[in-house]
């Protein structure tokens, strides 16, 4: 998909950008409410919302995926109550640090499952350190393998789920971006 086609009609463009952040704080929102509380690991998540943030960075590029996951993060945390406490550090640093990743990932000839396996896993180790800064003990270290196997199994899921999602893209829509 050319990016520099979609971003030649401002409109069109400006409403993608639009309907993709509200997609990802929709999403990051269900998931907080009936995901996040069933899942297996304390202040564990399945990082649904990245989905949006990984297909952005292979529709739109880079760019535009470090906006709607700074802007993501800026909402979901005002709406939550979480704005500028420790859930806000940890999801805007993870969240800017794997888009990053994974945007560097995408111009490589990795898979987009392996680009969001290394973009989850790249989340978990960035917020592992945040966490360290604020509790300043290393024992937190000894959750780093919890976190590895479930950023893999997370990164799979999210992976998957996005490359079917561009798949749909490309089949129906494609002709359009």
């Amino acid at each position: 998909m050319k990016t520099a086609n979609i971003r030649k009609n401002r409109v069109y463009y400006i409403s993608l950008l639009g309907l993709l952040l509200a997609l990802a704080c929709v999403l990051y929102y269900l998931e907080s409410l009936f995901i996040t509380p069933f899942f297996p690991l304390p202040g564990g998540k399945v990082g649904i919302a990245n989905i949006i943030s990984l297909i952005a960075v292979y529709i739109l590029g880079l760019r535009e995926a470090l906006i709607i996951t700074l802007f993501r993060v800026i909402i979901v945390n005002i709406i939550l109550g979480g704005f500028l406490n420790i859930s806000f550090y940890l999801g805007f640093f993870g969240g800017m640090g794997s888009t990053i990743v994974m945007g560097i990932l995408a111009k490589s000839k990795i898979s987009l499952i392996s680009n969001s396996i290394i973009g989850a896993l790249t989340h978990n180790f960035i917020q592992l350190i945040i966490v360290m800064f604020f509790v300043f003990h290393s024992a937190i270290l000894y959750y780093a393998p919890f976190l590895i196997v479930f950023g893999v199994i997370t990164g799979f899921f999210n992976g998957v789920v996005g490359g079917y999602v561009l798949k749909f893209i490309e089949k129906y829509i494609g002709g359009e971006l």
